[in-house]
This record gives C-alpha cells, sequence and structure tokens, in this order.
C-alpha cells in the first residue's frame, strides 16, 4: 500500500509515473518504425544532440527543450541530408555526427559552474523533477505521434519494406524518412527526463525488437511494442519505487530481462523459423 498512498500524498510522484507511462507510448509507436528499418542506431545519435541544445539553453539560460527540439531537429536534417546525397549510409552519418554534437555539449557545459550536477542529471535522466509543464508536453508529443504514425500507416509500412518499390508507387519517401526522423527527435526530447542520454537507445529498440519477433504487421507490432514498454516501465517504476534505484535505468534493464525472457520461452519458435 506504500505507492498507492505516496502516489496520492506526493505531487512529484504522480507526475513522474503520468509521465513514465506517456513516454513508454511515445516510444512505443515509433519504435518498430525505428527497428523495422534498422535505424536502431538513431535513438542514441538524437540523444547525443540533444545534449549539445540543453547545454547551450543551460549556459545561455533558455528553456532546455527549446534548446534540445533545435539540436535534435538540426541533427535530424543533416542526417537525412548526408544520407540523401549516398554519401553516407545513415549509419555512418550518424557516427560522424554524434560524437560531435557530443562534444560540443561537454564544452559548453564545462562553462557552466555546475557543471557536474548538469551532466549528471541529463546523461541519466531525472524523472523525480518532472514537472506539469513537461506533462502537458509530453501529452501533445504522444498524440503527434499516433496521429502521424497512423495517418501514415501505409506509407510508411511500404517505405520499410521495400524503399524502390514504395518509390515506384509514388511514394515520397524522402518526405515519409524526414518526417520519421522529425517525429523522432520529439519523442527523444520529450523522454529526456525519463532516460536521460545514456539510456534513451534502450527505449526506443527493446519493444521494436519484441514487437518485430512477435507481431504480424505494422499495426500489430505498434501495438505489441506500446503494450510491451507499458508493462516494462510500470514493473520497473515499482521496482525503482521500492528498492530506491534510479528509475530510467531501472526500467530499461526490466525491459531487457523481459525480452530474454520471452525469447528464451520461445526458443523452440524461433528455431524452426
Amino acid at each position: 500500500m506504500g505507492i498507492i498512498s505516496d502516489l496520492a500524498n506526493f505531487e512529484f510522484l504522480r507526475y513522474s509515473l503520468i509521465a513514465t507511462l506517456l513516454v513508454s507510448l511515445s516510444t512505443g509507436i515509433i519504435s518498430p518504425i525505428i527497428v523495422y528499418r534498422g535505424m536502431e542506431f538513431i535513438g542514441d545519435g538524437l540523444s547525443h544532440a540533444i545534449f549539445a541544445g540543453v547545454a547551450v539553453a543551460v549556459v545561455a539560460n533558455f528553456n532546455v527543450f527549446l534548446g534540445a527540439i533545435l539540436a535534435t531537429v538540426v541533427f535530424a536534417y543533416l542526417i537525412y541530408r548526408l544520407n540523401k546525397s549516398q554519401a553516407f549510409h545513415e549509419s555512418t552519418a550518424i557516427g560522424i555526427l554524434l560524437p560531435v554534437f557530443m562534444s560540443i555539449g561537454v564544452i559548453i557545459f564545462s562553462k557552466s559552474p555546475r557543471y557536474t550536477t548538469d551532466v549528471t542529471s541529463y546523461l541519466f535522466g531525472n524523472i523525480l523533477m518532472v514537472v506539469k509543464e513537461d506533462l502537458y508536453f509530453l501529452v501533445v508529443v504522444t498524440i503527434l505521434s499516433a496521429i502521424v504514425v497512423f495517418a501514415n500507416l501505409y506509407k510508411i509500412s511500404y517505405w520499410i519494406s521495400d524503399e524502390d518499390m514504395a518509390q515506384f508507387y509514388g511514394i515520397k519517401t524522402n518526405t515519409t524518412k524526414l518526417l520519421t526522423l522529425f517525429l523522432t527527435s520529439f519523442v527523444v526530447v520529450s523522454a529526456l527526463k525519463i532516460a536521460g542520454v545514456i539510456v534513451m537507445g534502450a527505449f526506443l529498440v527493446l519493444p521494436g525488437v519484441f514487437a518485430k519477433i512477435s507481431a504480424n504487421s505494422l499495426k500489430q507490432a505498434i501495438f505489441r511494442a506500446t503494450t510491451f514498454n507499458i508493462v516494462a516501465s510500470l514493473l520497473g517504476f515499482l521496482l525503482s519505487y521500492y528498492f530506491d534505484l534510479p528509475p530510467g535505468p531501472t526500467i530499461v534493464l526490466f525491459g531487457f530481462l523481459l525480452l530474454i525472457l520471452f525469447i528464451s520461452l520461445n526458443r523452440k519458435k524461433f528455431e524452426i523459423s
């Protein structure tokens, strides 16, 4: 009964739980697209890009979310342009830009008088610092993710299956790719306080991997990924509460264990396929 009474008495704990559920929804919606498309590295790339934007915002004393959004949008657009030029594969472009943005963030953060505190907070997340405005932003991003993905489900399905064939049938694959990158940017920014820079990639990959090995269509994969995320997030949140553990990493580890358990229980199925 401890957590029930604490949820009733402490506003910050209620905000933390609601934020965790909203992040599990938004990342669950976008995760199968990332995994099916083979863009797993994008979560790490965008989260590290956030670091540069947050650093600028903290040192220049303006809105952190605005700095994070600007940095991730620029990062996503640069990936799109480099990949479109066919000079680099997506993963290569991310590998080039990731350390650049991270280095910018570290250099700028070093000028902050609260260097250690600021870096630790944004690297590992701080779910207990979620405020009402963060929840509003999360709600908007979650709704936006659902609308964009389900409104373009046919186009996205074609794009992740066969980009050349999608182009042949008149689907604007470059627009779809850019839309996916920008949407992922907003999802990553919204999840910053829950996941932090370090474990952000896991929130975008684990549910997609689970969905890929258990679903028969993209639509089914999205529903299974969000279900997986909600279960992992709720149980991870409970574990972090009762054992006084950092919520973000605990949720990631619990999600990983759930995925391993599912694969182990269905090992014969995978061996046959």
